[in-house]
């Protein structure tokens, strides 16, 4: 049974939902890329991306734009 996730806890982690999404998504793509086929799989990769990142393991950089007002 996946562990229970709350949404105040991540954003400790995260500044923003969106940026969580993201830097899941491209996590658990690294951990489907890399597995085996097989089967007896202890935790979905969802889980395993969420896991590390309220671990601290997963890091990730702004874009900074230097003047957005000139779009």
């Amino acid at each position: 049974m996946p562990a229970p996730f709350y949404v105040d806890e991540l954003r400790t982690k995260i500044d923003s939902l969106y940026r969580l999404v993201n830097v899941a998504s491209k996590r658990v793509n690294q951990i489907i890329k890399s597995e085996k086929h097989g089967f007896g799989k202890k935790k979905k990769p969802t889980i395993v991306a969420i896991d590390e990142i309220m671990e601290g393991k997963i890091t990730y950089r702004k874009n900074e734009k230097e003047d957005l007002t000139e779009i």
